[in-house]
């Protein structure tokens, strides 16, 4: 009976490991939250109209089935560029400062994440030509999971 219930509390603890969050997803989280909780008050009472905008077009929910991001990444450019700037992830030329969000932002946590690595070249190709750092969080997030 006894070795019964030691090979039932492996299985739990071993499947209750499965479920946990990586490393690298919990860092993701912590610093959209942070950048959120700093960047978007610095930027939001600039661009009150281009999110109202963006937030009126159903295509631009981050949760709609298909994210049209030709529209709806254009409308709040400003904003996210903002948002870039003030979690101090701007670089010289307009850039996105891919060293400072991986040991700044995600503080290396990701760094040894294989999902992480191969992930993040298609996920910033695909978010940050008009700087939207929240879909680069999303993108990641979904990627790492």
């Amino acid at each position: 009976m006894s070795r019964g219930l030691v090979l039932f509390i492996v299985a739990a603890a071993a499947a209750s490991a499965q479920a946990a969050y990586s490393a690298c997803y919990l860092a993701l989280s912590d610093a959209r939250n942070a950048v959120e909780k700093t960047a978007s008050p610095a930027c939001s009472p600039q661009y009150t109209a281009d999110i109202e905008k963006f937030m009126a077009n159903p295509n631009c929910s981050y949760f709609a089935k298909l994210y049209d991001a030709a529209t709806c990444d254009p409308i709040v450019a400003r904003f996210s560029k903002c948002m870039v700037k003030a979690a101090k992830l701007l670089q010289g030329g307009n850039t996105f400062n891919d060293a400072a969000f991986k040991a700044t932002t995600l503080l290396n946590k990701c760094s040894a994440d294989a999902k992480f690595i191969a992930a993040y070249p298609t996920c910033k190709n695909s978010t940050m030509k008009y700087m939207n750092l929240n879909r680069l969080f999303q993108c990641l997030m979904k990627a790492v999971y």
